[in-house]
């Protein structure tokens, strides 16, 4: 188990990227009105780093509530075409 800022230059058989949902990754800061847009650029780059990382399988996943709070899909999944 590990962090996705502690697994650059490292490779796994297999990646869980868990929280693909909005205010989750990418974080509700890097949302915010004032957030610099560089923020969420980083917030990105994590992501594509995160999903770099496997070797053979990757599975991302999100719940649909958070701490009682309904989340949608994370942009990046949008993006990717994953989700809707």
């Amino acid at each position: 188990l590990s962090t996705i800022h502690s697994a650059k230059d490292l490779e796994f058989n297999r990646v869980w990227l868990v929280g693909m949902a909005e205010t989750v990754l990418p974080s509700w800061q890097s949302l915010q009105p004032k957030a610099r847009p560089a923020e969420l650029e980083e917030e990105r780059r994590n992501c594509f780093v995160a999903i770099t990382r496997t070797r053979q399988t990757l599975i991302l996943a999100r719940a649909g509530q958070y701490r009682g709070w309904r989340k949608e899909p994370s942009r990046f999944l949008v993006e990717m075409g994953l989700s809707g």
